[in-house]
């Protein structure tokens, strides 16, 4: 595959954190609202977040290499 530039080292999502009547949080980010991290304090909550997007990111990636490979093993 060939590259059009390098791809970006940061990126920025709108944070969304709650915080229930025992003092633990909930947060997700406004573009993945399906996603949801929770903890003692936003930080372990953001720190859920992100390894769940992580594990979710790698699971979608490993099914389309899968069907990739199916798609090109039929013809």
């Amino acid at each position: 595959m060939k590259s059009k530039g390098a791809l970006p080292t940061e990126f920025k999502f709108t944070k969304i954190v709650t915080q229930d009547k025992n003092g633990n949080h909930e947060i997700h980010y406004k573009e993945f609202r399906e996603v949801v991290g929770y903890g003692k304090t936003e930080q372990e909550a953001e720190l859920n977040l992100i390894q769940t997007l992580i594990t979710m990111l790698k699971e979608k990636g490993e099914k389309i290499r899968e069907q990739s490979l199916n798609k090109y093993y039929k013809h």
